[in-house]
């Protein structure tokens, strides 16, 4: 006999409501999943992505990408505890995330959107329905605030950021989240607006001095923590720009070129069968095109949280950090807000069917 589904529908004026915007909250979803990561407990296949032409054209024309995913966490309910994060998620999403980079300039739109599915664990019928796009920009701040937390100095005072758009601003937070030391944030962006609008946002958001300059090489420079997050067609990063001992995350595809990376200590990923999937991100053209050796990529940065690998040993080591971005980052942080929207009556209950047609 037929029976009604009904899901909760999440706009993204109720993710903010629910928490969306709470970079710490964040920080403690995604390193609950670098952490499920580490400990195998996880489902999460190679993204499908549509493109028109090779890789390069995400830049240019756009994609199309989903990323299914299962996150446990049942075995390790009292481990998460006790390191402050959240408690189980033990069921599956996905997120539907298309992407096309003449939004902004040609419609007035955002150049991605997202919409995640998160499924009841017992039926797997949809449980709630959501905007995806806050969680996506949320997730990936996390990402590189968790990589600083683990893999920079623990003294370092200085950031340098490349590209001040949306994802600078959740790349400041986190990073700012992840290493406390941290005073001072130079910032340059192609469009100098850009970044006096981003230092009068950030201003009021996060507990650093902002100091605007005037190219790519000031921002890395004498500089600890070093985050590109740009829509780089073709690489501008110089290895001799790097301090001893300085951390890069590069959330790009194309801002550091290949060789660049024989100056790294070693090479942190997300998942590295994820970025040799993928195929575009500078660890894994570095390896393929014979800059440096696989040996170079140290592993996942799940495995250095749950201690299966070192990850800093000195604080000479220039890292590398090269997330492809992972979908259980985006079940983990939806998980949490969509929890959080449900204690809170937030959202919409809508009907899947009353009765299915089919049965």
């Amino acid at each position: 006999m037929g029976k009604r589904v009904e899901f909760m529908y999440l706009q993204q004026e109720d993710c903010v409501k629910a928490g969306g915007f709470d970079m710490k909250g964040s920080m403690q979803a995604v390193e609950r999943s670098f952490f499920l990561h580490g400990k195998d407990d996880f489902i999460q296949p190679g993204k499908p992505v549509i493109r028109w032409g090779g890789p390069e054209t995400e830049e240019t024309t756009g994609r199309v990408m989903s990323m299914p995913s299962f996150l446990g966490g049942q075995d390790y309910t009292d481990e998460l505890k006790d390191r402050g994060l959240i408690g189980p998620v033990n069921t599956t999403g996905i997120k539907f995330i298309p992407s096309k980079p003449d939004n902004p300039t040609k419609y007035g739109l955002p150049r991605a959107n997202a919409v995640i599915i998160i499924l009841d664990e017992n039926t797997l019928m949809p449980a709630c329905i959501m905007d995806g796009t806050l969680v996506s920009a949320m997730r990936t701040g996390a990402a590189s605030g968790i990589a600083a937390k683990y893999l920079a100095n623990s003294n370092s005072t200085v950031m340098g950021l490349v590209g001040a758009s949306v994802q600078g601003i959740t790349q400041t937070l986190a990073i700012k989240e992840g290493v406390p030391s941290l005073k001072i944030c130079k910032v340059y962006d192609l469009n100098k607006d850009t970044s006096l609008k981003f230092v009068d946002k950030m201003k009021d958001l996060v507990d650093l001095e902002f100091i605007i300059v005037e190219n790519a090489e000031e921002a890395f420079r004498d500089t600890d923590v070093i985050s590109t997050a740009t829509m780089a067609k073709k690489s501008y990063v110089d290895y001799n720009w790097y301090k001893e001992g300085a951390l890069h995350c590069e959330i790009s595809f194309w801002d550091t070129p290949p060789e660049a990376l024989q100056v790294m200590d070693f090479v942190v990923v997300d998942d590295w069968y994820q970025v040799s999937h993928h195929g575009v991100d500078v660890s894994c053209r570095a390896v393929r095109d014979g800059f440096i050796d696989e040996s170079k990529i140290r592993g996942n940065l799940g495995d250095i949280i749950v201690g299966k690998i070192p990850g800093r040993r000195n604080s000479h080591e220039k890292i590398f950090f090269n997330p492809i971005g992972m979908g259980i980052h985006d079940l983990s942080e939806a998980h949490r807000v969509f929890e959080n929207a449900k204690t809170m009556g937030l959202g919409k209950i809508l009907p899947l069917w009353e009765n299915p047609v089919l049965e």
